[in-house]
């Protein structure tokens, strides 16, 4: 299972898990990088959510899940740690009280990607 793909899965499959994968790999890449490089914009918006002071430290662990993710041997690891931060996304949303929207949607992209890449990983036993 240290493969980026599982071997049962068909090629076509295949290449639909890794395009699904790429958006919110990208959403995350972006903020996480925008974190890192304390940009203006971005440390506005985690300050007014109380989190202004820890913005590189989560924009690091966003990169690092990310590459976990996407690395063969650690793509297990890497999912389900890309799966609690999205659902940490979401929680902030909803108790600034914004739409949950982008969280859900980083959410369902990853899971589905996932799934159809490996889908051993989607705990649905499919």
């Amino acid at each position: 299972m240290s493969a980026l793909f599982e071997s049962n899965i068909s090629k076509g499959r295949r290449i639909a898990g890794l395009i699904v994968s790429i958006l919110p790999s990208l959403m995350i890449a972006f903020s996480g990088f925008s974190k890192v490089t304390k940009a203006d914009e971005m440390v506005q918006n985690m300050s007014a959510v109380g989190l202004g002071d820890k913005v590189v430290l989560i924009g690091a662990i966003e990169l690092i899940a990310l590459a976990l993710y996407w690395i063969p041997k650690t793509s297990s690891l890497g999912f389900a740690l890309m799966a609690s931060y999205a659902g940490g996304i979401i929680a902030i949303e909803l108790t600034g009280g914004e739409p949950p929207l982008p969280g859900l949607m980083v959410a369902v992209l990853f899971y589905v990607g996932t799934y159809l890449r490996k889908p051993s990983l989607s705990g649905l036993g499919i």
